[in-house]
């Protein structure tokens, strides 16, 4: 068991909440915050945590999706978070959650090692991963914010947080050391987390779809996965940071016909771990493509439906049948996104190239 020592924890019943008609209830403007319906995703290719600023000098790494949503940067200007429903909370109540939260994320990090018990390190590589991976389970199991603003419950919650960091970065580091020398990561800094440069699992002679449509109009659609993170109404962690990787992304796919001088590079196709509610944005990116692609190479929908399945983690448990008739059905949600995203010229970009799809035209009257 862990955990025993944290004032108000108990094994069976989670994080006590009893104090909460002294302190403000919080939700979102959208409804009452939910648990995290996935798994931690400790093999993905990117990292599951996301950097938050407590000041110049502070900061920590988060992944309770609703404690993100209530920390994003600039989050009490939009309204978006609610005092018991009625009102917005402002940005000095916000920090006030923060540095609970804070107290309690660095009281983990000072307690990871006795947490992991006395025998950890005697154990075997092998033993120790199968620890760990318990722990990071059992660490995300009783993250979740539900809503009680109570500082002990901030406090805990930093504090489990923290521990779910360092045992991803104590796994990882471990996993490297099984590997042979020439596979090794590479890591960043000591307090930043390691991150999956190339999948594991790259198949340099996957059946990838031709792209005849210019490519550049198709990069500048994805691009918006750059963006994507910072829409309002859904939580969605930073999956790709750069061009660069939107590229690589694509050359995963596709193969670039549309230039003599190829836009999209030749890359192995690999496998991405992304997260469950990416499956919104990806169905409308994919589902563009091949709308702008059809034209010019008259290539059915079930290809890109396959491409989807064998690229994503997000739809590994999906027919590909399923996913291709199913494919349009959020297609309001993911205009919804890109619309959110007034600032963001990737966004702006996405949406002029969308409206030269038919099909999509009445989904973007309705801005």
């Amino acid at each position: 068991m862990h955990f025993l020592n944290l004032p108000g924890f108990n094994p069976a019943t989670g994080i006590s909440t009893d104090k909460h008609s002294k302190f403000p209830f919080i939700s979102s403007v959208n409804g009452l915050f939910e648990p995290d319906p996935d798994s931690f995703n400790y093999q993905g290719m990117f990292s599951p945590f996301e950097q938050i600023e407590v000041d110049q000098q502070k900061h920590f790494y988060i992944s309770e999706p609703n404690l993100k949503l209530v920390f994003k940067p600039g989050i009490a200007k939009r309204n978006m978070v609610l005092l018991d429903s009625i009102r917005p909370a402002s940005q000095e109540y916000i920090n006030e959650l923060k540095a609970d939260f804070y107290k309690g994320y660095q009281s983990g990090l000072a307690d990871f090692t006795a947490e992991l018990g006395p025998t950890y390190n005697a154990l075997s590589i092998a033993h120790q991963q199968e620890i760990l991976i318990a722990f990071m389970a059992e660490c995300h199991h009783y993250l979740y914010f539900e809503g009680f603003a109570i500082p002990q419950v901030l406090f805990s919650l930093g504090y489990i947080q923290a521990n779910l960091v360092l045992a991803y970065k104590e796994y990882r580091n471990i996993k490297d050391l099984t590997r042979p020398l020439n596979a090794v990561l590479e890591t960043d800094r000591a307090d930043q987390i390691i991150q999956q440069k190339e999948p594991d699992n790259a198949k340099i002679d996957y059946p990838k779809i031709p792209i005849k449509y210019s490519s550049s109009a198709i990069l500048q659609l994805w691009l918006v996965l750059i963006d994507i993170h910072e829409c309002q109404t859904q939580v969605l962690t930073q999956a790709f940071k750069s061009e660069k990787e939107i590229k690589t992304l694509l050359g995963n796919m596709f193969i670039d016909l549309s230039n003599k001088q190829p836009i999209i590079p030749e890359t192995p196709h690999g496998f991405y771990e992304l997260p469950q509610n990416y499956q919104v944005i990806l169905n409308l990116l994919m589902h563009a493509t091949y709308k702008l692609n059809y034209t010019y190479t008259n290539l059915k929908l079930l290809p890109y439906a396959q491409l989807l399945k064998d690229t994503f983690s997000t739809y590994s448990s999906i027919d590909v049948t399923y996913i291709g008739s199913n494919i349009t059905k959020k297609l309001n949600e993911a205009v919804a996104l890109l619309q959110e995203l007034h600032q963001s010229s990737r966004a702006m970009n996405a949406l002029k190239i969308l409206e030269k799809i038919p099909q999509y035209a009445p989904h973007l009257k309705r801005r």
